[in-house]
């Protein structure tokens, strides 16, 4: 049922570009990782912005003018990242949201904003872009908060001593927030190191992992591998806190994860228990239209291009810079809450513990 809706609406999307002028309508683009590991997530993403594209259009479009979603995947590889952005730009897309990864992110950014396109994400944390006059926007909050808030959480657990796991697939994530969690924490840390791309010995990870009996173990993984990751260190006996962060925050973590993912931490800016009126109809027609719960990523997506939309239709014209100036002038009311970007295009955001509790994401209250 969901692929015919998705396949349907697709097809709605072209006949309404159809009916108009080519130069009418806007496009945007959406870059992210669908086929390559970790693929599911990004499933996530592009339903969230496909969903928030329908009913923009179905509201009169930005100034009466269709927004046409232009999906490409990356693959999770260099060639796809460029492969993707190559054909989004040469659709002369406004602007491109992506990618899923931080490292992917990073090796987009100078096709995209060399090019004259604005490029805005949800899921990169890096420092590296934080700080930067450019064309470049996040709806997340970087790595620098990630370490205060974490370092933080460890402090009201007692934790004194962290053994952190460390997926090296995405390198700009985990080396910056574990740099910035030293920066912040003062107990000790280890690390263990493994590529998800490669063959895992979890038996023999899930041993180094522990090997220095830490108070809590921390996990750079995303949602596959930290439900894998949690039963191992489970099965090794480990009763202390596990904590992991948003890249973890996914319906994967707790069907993968099952018993052994109760009473994780999950460090997140995105609260599960979201009552806000227009989150609620969001999470009811994403529920209804594609069969599966809204996910943090989901989410994420659909405030984004809702954003993007709002500075479209503030913006003086169609084009990278006017919506720059627009975004920054402007303080956007989106389905997770206000939200204003700084004169960099970065946003501070409240950060939540997340807990997982009798198999779902509840709220265990914002980390001070």
């Amino acid at each position: 049922m969901q692929r015919r809706w998705i396949a349907g609406l697709l097809v709605l999307l072209a006949l309404t570009a159809a009916g108009c002028d080519q130069q009418e309508e806007i496009k945007i683009g959406l870059a992210i990782n669908l086929s390559g590991r970790g693929g599911a997530a990004g499933e996530h993403i592009r339903d969230g912005a496909l969903l928030a594209v329908e009913e923009i259009n179905d509201q009169g479009g930005v100034l009466g003018r269709p927004l046409r979603l232009l999906v490409r995947d990356d693959q999770n590889s260099d060639a796809g990242i460029k492969k993707a952005e190559e054909a989004l730009l040469a659709e002369q897309v406004v602007a491109v949201i992506g990618h899923s990864y931080s490292s992917n992110t990073l090796k987009a950014y100078p096709l995209v904003t060399g090019n004259d396109t604005l490029m805005i994400t949800a899921y990169t944390a890096t420092t590296k872009l934080s700080g930067k006059d450019d064309l470049f926007f996040r709806t997340a909050i970087d790595c620098v908060m990630y370490g205060q808030k974490t370092a933080a959480l460890f402090r009201q657990k007692g934790v004194t001593s962290v053994a952190f796991l460390m997926d090296m697939s995405n390198p700009a994530f985990v080396l910056d927030y574990l740099a910035q969690v030293k920066k912040n924490f003062q107990g000790d840390i280890t690390t263990v190191a493994f590529e998800s791309r490669d063959k895992v010995d979890w038996p023999k990870l899930s041993q180094e992992l522990l090997a220095v009996s830490p108070d809590a173990v921390m996990m750079l993984t995303e949602s596959s591998m930290t439900g894998v990751a949690v039963q191992y260190v489970r099965n090794q006996g480990f009763s202390g806190p596990v904590i992991a962060t948003i890249w973890t925050q996914s319906p994967e973590l707790i069907r993968i994860g099952g018993p052994a993912a109760e009473g994780m931490s999950l460090v997140t800016f995105i609260n599960p228990e979201n009552r806000r009126a227009d989150y609620l109809r969001f999470a009811d027609t994403f529920q209804e239209k594609f069969q599966k719960p809204a996910s943090a990523r989901a989410s994420r997506a659909y405030e984004m291009v809702y954003i993007l939309a709002e500075g479209l239709r503030q913006a003086e014209k169609v084009d990278a810079y006017a919506l720059k100036k627009a975004l920054l002038a402007t303080e956007f009311e989106s389905i997770m809450g206000r939200l204003r970007f700084d004169r960099y295009g970065d946003v501070v955001r409240p950060v939540y513990e997340v807990l997982v509790r009798d198999g779902r994401f509840v709220n265990g209250g914002e980390i001070p």
